[in-house]
């Protein structure tokens, strides 16, 4: 594991940020702890987990904290794929450092009805806390939180649609603790660089593909950043030399349709925002037309691994994603929370944090992500951060801790932190 060169990280950083080192949690945690070392992770069907005793050394190798027993429930996008994987796998690799059971169920991105169905399954099989991967449903569901006291937070998810239609009855209810972004909530770097990679390799038609608008509104500003950036590369090029985007295309939520082909005859290269891997990898294959280049977002460590920068038929050029490890965002909040403690920096507006994502645009990115990241090989060992260090960003864990301290750490898990 790479705990060393977390530790070594965290110091440079704390160092710099002075921000960081004069803020302390606050010490208010509730009685009845007992030594860390508690539950292996439940499988996806809510099993039960195995009580060990154990210390929890903390990331100098120093005394053992005091934790206490949670039982965590986490709803995700989707029930299979290296996504999901990892998750478990990290989950369960940290289960007894930080004394949580955790349990698993799979929501939906586009029922409301079966998301709160299913939070209020994990409630019945009772969960404390409880993080969510789909915002739909969610003044529901926070409110069927709030009635049985259970505590719920986002990961891998903007909640823009909570926070830009409900944001009261979502990021002003106590019972929501906020989320962690699938990366970035602007997505406009990302765009940005894939525009440079474009315009520096020679492409000339390019197709855009989005998810719908009031789902995704960073992705349309995504995609106007995309065009701008070509704008003005076009505004001093040649004639010649000048690149054409199309207009974007909205898929809502279901594959590219095959006449998108044949209505850009010319297209060589193709920028998706909207999962390529899952909704338009699969119709090139279909129409024989895999020698347009692809950049897109998500990673499902099959064909797009395969097929990536100079591998296979080279279809897949650029693709960005998040790492697991993000959850120990919404993971602290909840455990402090239970524990009755809050970090002395903790903003009194809820937030909606980003998270580093791993943005892989060559061979040497992609060798990093296979080779050294948790998310392809589901291997606890390879992860950013081990339990023991989730433990010490826990204000009712360790008094130095700080919410600072929590969000710089999630935004150190791109695929430069691999290398």
């Amino acid at each position: 594991m790479r705990n060393g060169k977390f530790r070594k990280t965290m110091a440079i950083l704390l160092a710099a940020a002075m921000a960081f080192g004069g803020l302390t949690a606050c010490g208010n945690s509730s009685g009845g702890k007992k030594p860390s070392g508690g539950s292996q992770a439940a499988d996806s069907t809510g099993g039960a987990a195995d009580d060990s005793n154990g210390g929890a050394q903390d990331s100098t190798g120093g005394a053992s904290a005091e934790t206490r027993h949670h039982k965590i429930g986490v709803g995700l996008y989707t029930d299979s794929g290296k996504g999901v994987e990892a998750v478990k796998a990290y989950c369960e690799g940290i289960s007894d450092a930080v004394d949580c059971e955790f349990v698993f169920t799979t929501l939906s991105t586009y029922d409301e009805a079966t998301n709160l169905s299913e939070i209020q399954n994990l409630i019945s099989s009772g969960c404390e806390g409880i993080i969510m991967t789909a915002d739909m449903g969610t003044t529901s569901i926070v409110q069927e939180c709030q009635s049985a006291g259970v505590y719920l937070a986002g990961f891998l998810c903007d909640y823009n649609q909570s926070m830009n239609t409900a944001f009261d009855e979502t990021f002003g209810n106590e019972y929501f603790l906020g989320t962690v972004c699938d990366g970035m909530a602007d997505v406009t770097p990302y765009c940005e660089a894939v525009a440079d990679e474009i315009i520096a390799k020679g492409y000339k038609n390019i197709g855009v593909v989005i998810f719908p608008s009031y789902a995704y509104p960073n992705q349309t500003a995504g995609a106007e950043a995309f065009k701008a950036k070509i704008d003005a590369y076009n505004a001093t090029a040649d004639a010649a030399d000048q690149i054409t985007v199309a207009d974007p295309v909205e898929l809502n939520f279901a594959p590219l349709e095959d006449t998108y082909f044949s209505e850009h005859p010319d297209m060589d290269c193709l920028f998706s925002l909207a999962a390529g891997a899952g909704m338009v990898y699969p119709v090139m294959v279909a129409n024989g037309k895999t020698d347009i280049k692809l950049y897109t977002t998500g990673f499902e460590g099959t064909d797009d691994t395969d097929n990536f920068g100079s591998a296979g038929n080279q279809c897949y050029q650029g693709t960005m994603f998040s790492t697991p490890e993000a959850i120990v965002y919404p993971l602290c909040l909840l455990i402090d929370r239970l524990n009755g403690t809050v970090y002395s920096d903790l903003p009194k507006t809820t937030e909606r944090v980003e998270c580093s994502p791993m943005m892989l645009l060559s061979d040497e990115d992609m060798k990093a992500v296979v080779d050294k990241s948790i998310y392809y090989t589901a291997d606890y060992s390879k992860a950013f951060l081990s339990g023991e260090e989730v433990v010490q960003l826990c204000a009712s864990y360790n008094p130095d801790a700080t919410y600072a301290k929590l969000v710089e750490t999630i935004s150190h898990m791109g695929v430069d932190d691999l290398k």
